[in-house]
């Protein structure tokens, strides 16, 4: 029988994850696991449980939204035997489990899957010494999802963003920075850029561009330039929903790279997978190649 630590942030999402507690559970021990539950305390609370309890289990399954699996993840890495972790996504965006193939938005599926999926290992982002899980921001979008109030969230879910996006593009100024990475440098003024290893964020499929590989050591960085020839706020927004290259070609820089480094004029503000990660004039950034271990849905 499998010994599993289930750590669950009941202040996720719409709390789906305190009503469905029970079937989650269920479904994990008819999947032969001797389940043990925790309810995260205090911000952080998911990583420090890890490090605690973590070796007393055979795996350890999170429940909570992406800061939670974030927690989570900087708890594995400061274990000397990392468990496997299993996650189920119950927080208002999810951007990080549309990477893991999971079967559905049905918890005990979800439940299920976290404890018989596939195990594959993930790099981690390292800013500044400090890691993140899948992106690293700053700019237009960045200040979004920390700023927009939790009720605004588990009301409207995906489309908060979108709406305090939209907002925040009406009257932000550009950044002017110098980024440096593989023998190259680019230099000029951006409304918003990201160092990430995800296929998604802020709820948008295909951002960044192309189709990221979560393992190769490689980070994605993505820099939006000041729009000019993008008429309306409604315009840009449809351009990224849609992927639509004849908009994004014009002001949209991107390229992969193990390690770079972002150097403003003054000191920008950045976030580190949604929650706030301070103001920084120069941010170093790298990949951890396969820091992590964590399950996948069947491919």
């Amino acid at each position: 029988m499998k010994r599993v630590l289930f750590i669950y942030n009941r202040h996720a999402g719409k709390n789906k994850t305190w009503a469905g507690l029970s079937d989650m559970i269920n479904a994990m021990v008819e999947k032969n696991c001797l389940v043990t539950a925790y309810p995260t305390q205090y911000q952080g609370d998911a990583g420090d449980a890890i490090v605690r309890w973590g070796h007393d289990f055979d795996q350890v399954v999170v429940a909570g939204g992406d800061g939670t699996l974030s927690e989570a993840i900087s708890g594995v890495r400061r274990t000397e035997n990392p468990p496997i972790i299993g996650y189920i996504p119950v927080g208002t965006t999810n951007d990080f489990s549309r990477n893991l193939n999971l079967p559905s938005d049905k918890l005990p599926e979800l439940a299920a899957t976290a404890v018989t999926g596939v195990p594959q290992t993930h790099d981690l982002g390292s800013f500044n010494g400090r890691n993140f899980l899948y992106v690293a921001a700053f700019g237009a979008f960045a200040e979004v999802s920390y700023t927009t109030p939790q009720k605004i969230k588990n009301v409207l879910g995906y489309n908060a963003y979108l709406l305090e996006g939209a907002k925040a593009l009406t009257s932000i100024k550009p950044h002017h920075i110098k980024v440096e990475y593989d023998d190259e440098v680019i230099e000029g003024d951006f409304l918003y850029g990201m160092v990430s290893n995800t296929t998604s964020v802020g709820g948008v499929r295909n951002f960044p561009p192309g189709n990221p590989d979560l393992s190769d050591g490689l980070l994605e960085v993505t820099l939006i330039s000041p729009i000019r020839e993008v008429k309306t706020v409604e315009e840009f927004s449809r351009a990224v929903l849609t992927g639509d290259p004849s908009v994004l070609s014009s002001i949209i820089t991107s390229f992969s790279t193990p390690k770079v480094t972002i150097t403003a004029e003054e000191g920008l503000a950045w976030t580190l997978d949604g929650e706030a990660g301070g103001v920084h004039q120069t941010a170093e950034i790298a990949a951890i190649h396969n820091a992590y271990t964590i399950i996948h849905g069947e491919e």
